[in-house]
């Protein structure tokens, strides 16, 4: 039978599983997302917005993956990043569904 204390350190396992997974994979993915909406909405020509938006995801990419150890609850954290990746993925689809850049 698990004792209190090897539960725990599964579920402390778990937990930094869950926030690795969003520090990397999802991150890098909600960065991408941040990215392309930011190059597309920036209002100068698209080789400079893509230059500028590339140089901010650097800083976007670090603040996330901070973030994902920062949060108190896991649950949270998922939540807001899906939530977050809905948002852009929608904002993106809409300014390429649209036709152009604004």
């Amino acid at each position: 039978m698990a004792t209190k204390a090897s539960r725990a350190k599964g579920a402390s396992r778990w937990n930094v599983a869950a926030r690795a997974l969003a520090a990397i994979p999802a991150n890098y993915v909600l960065t991408s997302l941040a990215i392309a909406c930011l190059a597309r909405l920036l209002p100068m020509r698209p080789e400079e917005a893509s230059v500028a938006a590339t140089l901010f995801s650097f800083a976007l990419f670090a603040v996330l993956a901070l973030t994902a150890f920062a949060v108190r609850s896991v649950a949270r954290l998922w939540l807001g990043m899906i939530g977050a990746g809905l948002l852009l993925g929608g904002g993106l689809w809409l300014s390429i569904a649209s036709g152009g850049r604004l």
